[in-house]
C-alpha cells in the first residue's frame, strides 16, 4: 500500500468511526447550542496558553543545542501552531514532529540531527509528565482509588519527576541523548535518509550538546504545558455541564493523552473519541452527554488551533518583514 493509499485508508477509518459515534449520540447533539460562553473562551485561553509554554520550551531546548538566537520566539510559535494544524488532517505525532524538523532544518539551516533532537526534547518531556501520571489516572478510572487520594499521587508524582531532573539532571538528559541517538542512528540506516544525512558529523554534533542545567526548567515548562491541557478539558466539562467536577475531568486526561497516542487517524478523529467516551462512561458521566461534551472540545480546540495558528503567522511575517527591510 503507497502513502497515498494509506492517507486514504486512514481517512475512511476517521470518518467512519465519527461517523458512528454521532450517530450514537444523534439525539443529544443539541446540547452544544447550550455551551457557556466563558468556559468555552477559557478554553480558547488555555490552548493559547499552552502554545506558548511549547514554543518556551523548544525555545529553550534550542538554546541549549548552541543554536541560541538563530530562531525567535514568534518564528517558534509559528512553526510549532503549522505542526498542530497539519496534524487536524494528518497523524498529529508524526506531522507535529516532521513540520517542526524540517521548518528549522530548512528555513533556519539547523543541521537535520539538532533540528530534530530539539523537537525530541520537547516532546519526550511531555511523555514523562504523562508516564509519571498515567498510574493514578488508570486506578482512579477503574475504581481502585478516590479522587483525593489520585490527586495526592498526582502531587507526589510531579514532586518525584522533579527532584530526578534536579539532582539528576545531567545523568537522566545522558540517557535521554543516548536514546535519541540509538533512534537518529537506526533511521540513517534507512537508504533514502542515509544518503541524505552525513550519520558520523550529525553525531558529533550531537554530543557536543549538555542539557543537564536546564533538565529541571524542561521539566516544570512540560508540568504547566499538561496543566494548561487539562484545563481545557475542565473547562469544556464546565462548558457543557458535564457535572463530573473538575478534579474527575483531571485525572481522567493522562489516560486521554495515552489512547490519543495510539490513535494513527488524521487528528485522532473517531478512535480518540470512541476512547474518551469509554474512559469518561467508566467514571460516570452522563451517557447523555457524553457525545455533546467531546464533540464540543474537538471544535472549540481546532477552531482555537486555527485562530492561533493565523495569529502567529501575521507574527511571523511581520518579523520576516522587519527582517527583510533591515538587512536591505
Amino acid at each position: 500500500m503507497n502513502g497515498l493509499s494509506k492517507k486514504h485508508a486512514l481517512w475512511s477509518i476517521a470518518a467512519l468511526l465519527m461517523a458512528a459515534f454521532l450517530y450514537w449520540g444523534r439525539e443529544d447533539l443539541g446540547r452544544i447550542r447550550d455551551l457557556d460562553p466563558l468556559y468555552t473562551l477559557l478554553c480558547f485561553g488555555c490552548t493559547l496558553a499552552m502554545s506558548v509554554v511549547s514554543a518556551l520550551k523548544w525555545k529553550m531546548s534550542i538554546q541549549s543545542t548552541g543554536e541560541a538566537g538563530r530562531v525567535s520566539f514568534g518564528t517558534l510559535l509559528y512553526y510549532f501552531m503549522f505542526g498542530r494544524t497539519v496534524g487536524l488532517v494528518l497523524p498529529m505525532d508524526i506531522s507535529d514532529f516532521g513540520v517542526r524538523t524540517m521548518s528549522l532544518r530548512f528555513g533556519h539551516d539547523f543541521s537535520i540531527g539538532r533540528a530534530s533532537y530539539s523537537v525530541y526534547l520537547d516532546r519526550t518531556f511531555d511523555v514523562v509528565v504523562a508516564s509519571l501520571l498515567i498510574v493514578p489516572s488508570v486506578l482512579y478510572v477503574v475504581g481502585a482509588i478516590e479522587p483525593m487520594t489520585g490527586i495526592a499521587l498526582f502531587g507526589a508524582a510531579f514532586f518525584l519527576g522533579l527532584v530526578c531532573f534536579a539532582f539528576f539532571g545531567k545523568m537522566t538528559m545522558r540517557v535521554l541523548a543516548f536514546v535519541f541517538r540509538t533512534l537518529f542512528g537506526v533511521m540513517c540506516k534507512i537508504p533514502w535518509i542515509g544518503r541524505r544525512v552525513e550519520f558520523e558529523a550529525e553525531r558529533k554534533l550531537l554530543e557536543e550538546v549538555d542539557l543537564g542545567g536546564i533538565a529541571s526548567w524542561l521539566y516544570l515548562l512540560s508540568v504547566l504545558k499538561f496543566f494548561f491541557t487539562s484545563m481545557r478539558f475542565v473547562a469544556m466539562a464546565a462548558a457543557v455541564g458535564l457535572g463530573l467536577g473538575g478534579l474527575k475531568v483531571l485525572l481522567f486526561v493522562p489516560s486521554a493523552q495515552f489512547a490519543a497516542i495510539i490513535a494513527l487517524t488524521p487528528g485522532g478523529l473517531g478512535i480518540a473519541d470512541w476512547s474518551w467516551s469509554g474512559l469518561l462512561y467508566k467514571i460516570g458521566a452522563d451517557k447523555h452527554l457524553i457525545v455533546p461534551y467531546l464533540l464540543s472540545l474537538r471544535i472549540v480546540v481546532t477552531l482555537s488551533i486555527i485562530v492561533i495558528a493565523g495569529l502567529s503567522w501575521l507574527i511571523f511575517r511581520k518579523a520576516s518583514r522587519v527582517k527583510d527591510e533591515t538587512s536591505d
